[in-house]
């Protein structure tokens, strides 16, 4: 019965471990904002062309850790789901594909809500389908946001990206053709 002394001395420590740790997480938030405030005016600048300077590639590395940190800390909150978003807009514009199709993967796997599920899902085969060119992978993810979220407007987007993956070259001349022709007047 000695112990108990100890523990109520244990007790104003571990509360105040716990509010310093989300401490961390308002100066981690804050680190996030303050780095996507110089990172973002940027990113709409250079466009489709390689990081202007070092100094921008560091600030975008340390995006992808912070939120890579801040969605391993608090897994499956929205607001980890929108970092993780984030995370991997910011591999697909650096180049890397993988990692972005591994990224939208996790936020799949997550437990995502219904409507990030459904567009992670197709973000997964729009990915397979135009960077890694992937046709079998890429149908195989438009299928499950078809199955999995019917009537939702990533599961139509789903729909006509199957349609067009399917069609051979002369399908899809014919296609255009038509429309052509049928938006003359």
């Amino acid at each position: 019965m000695s112990w108990r002394p100890w523990v109520l001395c244990l007790a104003p420590a571990l509360l105040f471990v716990s509010c310093a740790e989300g401490g961390g997480d308002t100066d981690l938030l804050d680190r996030i904002r303050e780095t996507e405030q110089r990172v973002l005016p940027g990113l709409e600048e250079w466009g489709g062309q390689r990081v202007p300077n070092e100094a921008m590639e560091n600030d975008i590395s340390r995006l992808l850790r912070d939120y890579a940190s801040y969605a391993n800390a608090h897994h499956g909150d929205s607001t980890a789901n929108r970092m993780l978003v984030k995370r991997a807009e910011l591999l697909l514009g650096r180049g890397d594909a993988r990692a972005a199709e591994a990224q939208w993967l996790d936020i799949v796997e997550g437990g995502a809500d219904a409507e990030l599920m459904s567009e992670a899902l197709f973000r997964i085969g729009f990915i397979r389908e135009t960077v890694l060119a992937d046709t079998t992978g890429a149908m195989k993810a438009y299928a499950e946001v078809m199955r999995l979220h019917p009537g939702t407007a990533w599961s139509d987007m789903a729909t006509d990206a199957s349609k067009w993956l399917t069609f051979s070259e002369e399908q899809f001349i014919r296609a255009l053709e038509q429309r052509q022709e049928d938006s003359r007047p």
